[in-house]
């Protein structure tokens, strides 16, 4: 199944929740809240997924890029090249070893030399 499911949205809605981390298109909002729809994108919390912590807020988004900060730690993603970094709270920087279509099937991390 090809990444990104459809293009990014023009507009998104960013939801940091205990368990998920969610991007919605603001124009399906609506859509989404009632059921009748899924989120854009959906990364679930679990140490060796993309989303390996609680997400608190986006720090910054541009375009196709979104930063992330974690409980422990931060999150770059790069929606265009389908990848993840995570910067640990010793400062270490970390790859994903999938890619966001993998995102929540627990593919781990490995360290960028």
């Amino acid at each position: 199944m090809p990444f990104p499911f459809d293009p990014f949205p023009p507009s998104p809605f960013f939801s940091c929740e205990n368990s998920s981390f969610r991007i919605v298109d603001k124009a399906r909002f609506s859509q989404v809240v009632s059921g009748k729809e899924e989120p854009w994108l959906t990364l679930a919390v679990g140490d060796s997924n993309v989303m390996h912590s609680k997400p608190v807020r986006v720090s910054s988004h541009e375009d196709s890029s979104i930063e992330i900060e974690c409980e422990d730690g931060s999150l770059k993603l790069d929606i265009e090249s389908e990848s993840a970094r995570k910067v640990d709270p010793d400062g270490r920087e970390w790859v994903y070893r999938g890619g966001l279509e993998e995102a929540n099937q627990g593919m781990g991390w490995m360290p960028v030399s």
